[in-house]
């Protein structure tokens, strides 16, 4: 399996999220750079658990990136 950046999980888990929310289907596919994913309903609140902890992966990684002056970490 391929390994696939923060923000490019966030926003697989993101469509998923408002696909399965906007549709109610049961699950959807979802297809990302060749690599395909698919989610179920009955694992939505897990999903969001994982959107809200990326998120936060994502903003950690922004604000080092303000306030740190030389970018090394």
């Amino acid at each position: 399996m391929t390994a696939i950046s923060t923000s490019a999980e966030y926003q697989l888990v993101r469509e998923a999220i408002q696909t399965l929310t906007i549709t109610g289907q049961q699950t959807v596919s979802i297809s990302m750079d060749g690599m395909s994913k698919t989610f179920s309903q009955s694992q939505l609140p897990q999903y969001r658990e994982r959107e809200k902890e990326l998120a936060n992966r994502i903003c950690n990684a922004n604000r080092r990136k303000r306030t740190t002056p030389d970018f090394s970490y």
